[in-house]
């Protein structure tokens, strides 16, 4: 019982591996400072985030444009496979969710 307890009250040296008791600011083992850990809270849905939302919402909207201009130029551009039909829709679908993206995260910014 007496282990677990040392175990619990020791940490671990970030360099050599080998434990250090809590109230030690350097390793009796290989003589480096040993930092303390402080953990903060977690962060909070932030106004960035809301931008993120458009900015990947633009992104999307240009990856779509891009492989329906591939698809449709295919036979023009000399690619050595060929392009499935579907794939205009797909990328139409990538371009409107994209689209979609970018309105919500502008009516979420605008509205907090």
């Amino acid at each position: 019982m007496g282990s677990v307890q040392q175990a619990v009250s020791t940490r671990q040296c970030v360099y050599c591996g080998k434990p250090v008791a809590p109230h030690q600011t350097q390793c009796p083992h290989c003589r480096e400072t040993v930092p303390k850990v402080r953990l903060g809270p977690a962060p909070a849905s932030s106004p960035a985030s809301k931008g993120g939302q458009i900015r990947r919402g633009i992104l999307y909207m240009i990856l779509g444009l891009v492989i329906h201009y591939i698809s449709l130029h295919a036979d023009i551009l000399n690619l050595p496979f060929s392009m499935n039909p579907t794939v205009n829709y797909l990328s139409t679908m990538v371009f409107l969710a994209g689209s979609a993206l970018a309105v919500y995260g502008f009516f979420t910014k605008v509205t907090t």
